[in-house]
């Protein structure tokens, strides 16, 4: 695959950044250093056990809780930037405010590639198996 990966960038005149690129060997049972490592243009790519794409959490399991928790993070931290603000100018009783608030800044960063790790959620019987998902519906409660 790396050598089809070269042989693209080569056609298109693009340039592979190999001090950013990494190797995650998914759904593998256990992660050893291999006797012939992963190169590209002779550089050995490190092996990891996970890596951040498009702002989502993979791990070589491919475990969507994994992600779901990393996601969790930057939303809360949106919504307590919105209840500084909300109280530093005199907003948290004014619901629609906060709302409005809540709808623009906490959801867009807590759903930053969610159409990935929010799938799961998205059957019958388990659409509140998802903590963030909780979370945005909390936060809406929370300033009705």
């Amino acid at each position: 695959m790396l050598n089809k990966l070269r042989t693209y960038a080569e056609k298109k005149e693009l340039s592979v950044n190999t001090a950013m690129s990494e190797v995650v060997h998914f759904n593998s049972k256990s992660v050893s250093p291999l006797q012939n490592p992963f190169t590209y243009d002779g550089v050995v790519l490190p092996e990891k056990d996970r890596f951040k794409y498009l702002g989502m959490l993979l791990d070589r399991r491919i475990n969507s809780k994994i992600a779901e928790e990393h996601a969790v993070r930057p939303y809360m931290a949106a919504q307590s930037r919105i209840s500084e603000f909300a109280k530093s100018h005199e907003l948290k009783g004014r619901p629609h405010a906060m709302l409005w608030l809540s709808k623009v800044y906490g959801i867009p960063a807590g759903m930053y590639a969610s159409q990935v790790w929010g799938t799961v959620y998205l059957s019958e019987g388990s659409e509140f198996g998802s903590q963030l998902q909780k979370r945005h519906l909390c936060s809406f409660e929370e300033h009705s």
